[in-house]
């Protein structure tokens, strides 16, 4: 294959800013769903090719294992996203988010950090558990946004029996038990997408970010559409969250509702591509750190622009004043642990 210029950032400010970049697009594609109705340029170094593909016999078999791990993360990843949504559905923001994108955040900092231990440690962990107490901070928040607003609409039905109640309740368990399986596992699997990632793309050998990209997008894509076809014929084992539908049912929607489904996807890949990127000069561990602060974005939309803070009691505002501070401080720990 012809070698091929790759952009790529060689500063640390402009690496980190790539970052940020992975950040704002992750916090902010799902507004497209709301919108529709639904929820290096390498330097120039004596012998050494850009990172792509290569065509001799080592280097190929080279390749296509880390083909193989590119591709692996995009699995993973579609399988977590799919557990994170049906999660969200079926448990509320309140307990899906803290659960996956907690887990996610911890574990898979650690993990990909074991991969390619560049920083600082001793700031970016503290970094990442300050990012911790802000998810927590943030789902505790929507919890007490919502209890808020239930507390409000709620009507006791007085003539329910006490065994209606107590079989309400046995249910209420099971399913709060399969709710939270569903969230840990989903966040287990969605940590494992980024040292995935980042052993495809170790070392002179390994993929560009953008084939590690490309392999990972279209693993993604293949995985998602095997589960969804699974739930339509019944054989799945993620729990349905809606009534069956069609192929003909999906292309008969309004073209403006494909067109917002198109350009949240778009503005996700825009996001996980940076954050491929910036991990060459800042290492892999630090950029998905600093990706994983995202929500600190999707709460500013959702206070700018949705209102959704309207009426909100004041503990769920102080909860979303401490969620603000402990990213802030998590972002400035990260960026100087990169350093």
């Amino acid at each position: 294959m012809p070698d091929t210029a790759w952009w790529e950032p060689q500063s640390f400010p402009l690496a980190l800013a790539t970052a940020l970049v992975s950040t704002a697009c992750w916090g902010s594609w799902s507004n497209t769903a709301k919108a529709a109705g639904l929820l290096r340029r390498p330097r120039p170094v004596q012998g050494r090719r850009p990172r792509g593909l290569r065509s001799s016999p080592h280097s190929l078999t080279v390749e296509l294992i880390n083909i193989l791990y590119a591709s692996a993360a995009g699995g993973v990843f579609g399988v977590a996203n799919i557990l994170l949504t049906t999660g969200i559905t079926l448990a509320g923001l309140s307990i899906a988010f803290p659960l996956c994108i907690g887990t996610a955040l911890v574990l898979g900092t650690i993990l990909t950090y074991a991969v390619d231990p560049r920083g600082k440690p001793e700031l970016i962990f503290p970094g990442v558990v300050l990012a911790l107490l802000g998810v927590l901070a943030n789902a505790r928040s929507y919890g007490l946004l919502q209890k808020h607003r239930e507390r409000d609409q709620r009507a006791l039905d007085a003539r329910s029996s006490e065994a209606a109640l107590n079989g309400a309740g046995t249910a209420a368990k099971i399913d709060a038990c399969r709710n939270m399986t569903i969230c840990i596992v989903g966040g287990v699997l969605m940590s494992f997408w980024a040292p995935l990632s980042a052993q495809g793309m170790k070392g002179d050998g390994g993929l560009s970010p953008y084939f590690s990209f490309l392999f990972f997008a279209l693993a993604a894509l293949v995985v998602s559409l095997a589960i969804i076809a699974g739930q339509q014929c019944g054989c799945s084992l993620i729990p349905r969250v809606g009534g069956v539908t069609s192929a003909r049912e999906y292309f008969r929607l309004p073209i403006v509702l494909h067109g917002w489904g198109l350009l949240g996807g778009a503005v996700w890949a825009l996001g996980t591509a940076a954050n491929l990127v910036s991990g060459s000069p800042l290492g892999p561990a630090l950029s998905y750190a600093l990706g994983q602060t995202a929500p600190l974005v999707a709460v500013l939309w959702g206070l700018g622009w949705y209102g959704e803070f309207t009426g909100a009691p004041r503990s769920s505002v102080w909860c979303l004043v401490a969620m603000f501070v402990l990213f802030i401080g998590a972002i400035a720990l990260l960026c100087v642990g990169g350093t």
